[in-house]
């Protein structure tokens, strides 16, 4: 688990499109089966807001959500189901905006094989306000009422090239919300093992990757700013994690990043 400790990395807020998209897979498939599947979701909080300027204005805060999924199942049999929905609308603690699940089963007799990469992202930019409304990041320095300036990412996901495999994957993650008290959030599971074809091997047939990286940045409260690049720079945090698994392997792993107010 991964926890954030900048209070300054707020989520934004739903404007007008609340919109939501959902897709469901139950697929059984002997051959090729092949699933693409990009998303990138913008949201501003602010009603004048213009997401094509990077210049943010006084108190804004801006996200963007990312999704990810290459599969290719060649010359094998492939079970699969994939549960995805995005809600564009605010959320309260302890719901999330993005949803994401998968269970795939991969096997080959011949030169077959199973690639599998999937990631989400999360990006969240705030401009510094005077406000007194806005939570105020703990780290920014000086008296002034408001909030700071701040600028995260973090992004996990996973990667699979497989003759053999029984996987489960999980993604959600949280960044519209009308509270700026409610968390930023992106959590990643990834689970992968053999079918249990041999009674002595139960281990997956490949090499497996899964990995979760966080950035973010916050500095003190000034006027307007590209919030990329905030003035008087408080607190820089980075963390890089990558797990590898290969020849034969059973992989169980988890990723959790929180902002806390």
């Amino acid at each position: 688990m991964i926890t954030g400790w900048a209070s300054a990395i707020r989520p934004t807020s739903a404007l007008y499109d609340q919109t939501g998209i959902s897709t469901t897979i139950d697929a059984t498939c002997i051959g090729t089966f092949i699933v693409d599947h990009d998303m990138e979701w913008h949201q501003s909080s602010n009603e004048g807001s213009n997401l094509l300027d990077h210049n943010l204005t006084d108190g804004e805060t801006r996200a963007i959500f990312t999704y990810t999924e290459d599969t290719l199942g060649a010359d094998g049999q492939t079970l699969y189901t994939k549960d995805y929905s995005m809600d564009g609308s605010n959320v309260s603690q302890g719901r999330d905006n993005l949803n994401v699940r998968h269970t795939v089963n991969f096997e080959t007799d011949n030169s077959g094989s199973l690639i599998w990469d999937e990631q989400g992202t999360i990006t969240v930019d705030g401009a510094s306000s005077n406000s007194t409304d806005v939570g105020r990041c703990v780290f920014a320095g000086g008296t002034n009422a408001g909030s700071a300036a701040f600028s995260g990412t973090v992004d996990a996901g996973s990667r699979m090239n497989v003759r053999e495999v029984a996987a489960v994957t999980e993604l959600s993650g949280r960044a519209i919300s009308e509270s700026s008290t409610v968390p930023v959030n992106l959590r990643y599971g990834f689970d992968a093992q053999g079918l249990g074809t041999d009674a002595n091997n139960t281990l997956a047939v490949g090499s497996a990757e899964v990995f979760m990286n966080t950035n973010f940045v916050t500095g003190d409260p000034a006027s307007t700013e590209d919030c990329s690049t905030p003035t008087n720079v408080t607190t820089m945090i980075k963390d890089r994690q990558r797990t590898v698994a290969s020849g034969l392997f059973d992989l169980a792993q988890t990723h959790e990043y929180t902002s806390t107010y």
